[in-house]
């Protein structure tokens, strides 16, 4: 959670575009040289979502490369952590006489304390696209005291990667003013990250209690969030699809407060109602409407819905479009200019 901040190359004049973008680089903490290397013009574009004591960054990139030399690590003295979570293109790190490569879904990490060059090199026709943490030193060593050691090339078989890169997303997608969940967001995404790079025991406990967790549910909610409206969705499929147990899910789903089936059915509801009040879906019929949101029994549907909503799906439908119709009416057009 947390307020986030967009920054696109898009904003800047295009004449002195990448000029601009270059002077931000070098300001703040992590400073960095950067030099465009795209045939295409230069295209940047980064989402930053503070979460307590780390920084976190969705970034879209055309092809370039990043330096940071002795002088901008004596110039700032920052020493913290990156850890980069590449989602698309191929990302090539060089530090001392080590060369990571990342090609699709990955992650690696380095100190900022250290020089090092990134380079960013898209696929064909896209930008690279990319997760970025910037943790301070001091924080990530607590909780993994052999960071710098374990950060290597981290794959896509390794879960807590998969859930971290998912969470993160998901703060991104949903983001909040709350000092108190902005805090607790990054004490979750600390856990997960000593969880990949060999934790304390009591921070392994820690982690397993609290930042898995909050992750998995993060993961379930996005998981019903994208297939309720499937009418066969069930706790063994979703379990499945999430390599969880079935009791480990209702436990998850818990937390919420809903049942599985009253977080189903919820979304379910709400997905009805934006058809039937939807001009593009007038012509469906409401039967129509319930399969299409994942109900396979027409009576059950509207019963639901009259609990929730206090009308029928039908009379709710007819509401909404008398009241767009007469809106948009010649009289009210005649009303409105008057």
């Amino acid at each position: 959670m947390g307020s986030l901040l967009v920054f696109s190359s898009h904003q800047l004049p295009e004449r002195d575009r990448f000029d601009l973008w270059r002077e931000t680089a070098s300001v703040g903490p992590g400073a960095v040289d950067v030099a465009h290397v795209d045939r295409r013009p230069f295209f940047g574009r980064v989402e930053w979502l503070p979460l307590g004591k780390i920084d976190a960054y969705r970034v879209s990139f055309s092809a370039a490369t990043f330096t940071r030399s002795r002088r901008w690590i004596e110039w700032d003295g920052f020493d913290g952590f990156c850890f980069h979570i590449n989602l698309n293109g191929r990302s090539e790190t060089s530090r001392h006489r080590s060369r990571t490569v990342l090609d699709g879904f990955s992650a690696t990490g380095h100190s900022y304390g250290q020089p090092f060059e990134a380079a960013l090199v898209p696929a064909p026709g896209r930008y690279c696209e990319s997760l970025n943490l910037v943790i301070p030193r001091e924080e990530m060593l607590h909780k993994a005291p052999h960071a710098e050691r374990c950060i290597g090339t981290l794959h896509a078989d390794q879960p807590p990667l998969r859930l971290l890169s998912q969470y993160l997303i998901m703060l991104g997608n949903t983001p909040a003013e709350d000092s108190q969940l902005n805090q607790l967001a990054g004490n979750h995404v600390l856990d997960l990250l000593a969880l990949l790079l060999g934790p304390t025991l009591d921070a392994e406990h820690e982690a397993k209690l609290h930042g898995l967790r909050a992750a998995r549910l993060a993961a379930l909610k996005r998981y019903l969030h994208d297939h309720h409206h499937h009418p066969k969705l069930s706790v063994t499929m979703a379990a499945r699809a999430l390599n969880i147990s079935e009791r480990y899910l209702h436990d998850l789903i818990a937390e919420t407060g809903e049942s599985f089936t009253e977080m189903v059915n919820r979304l379910r509801l709400e997905r009805a109602r934006r058809l039937l009040c939807d001009p593009k879906h007038r012509h469906l019929r409401i039967g129509e409407v319930a399969f299409t949101s994942g109900f396979n029994d027409l009576s059950y549907f509207n019963r639901l819905f009259r609990r929730r909503f206090g009308e029928t799906p039908g009379t709710f439908k007819a509401e909404a479009h008398r009241d767009r119709d007469a809106f948009h009416s010649p009289d009210a057009m005649e009303i409105g200019h008057d």
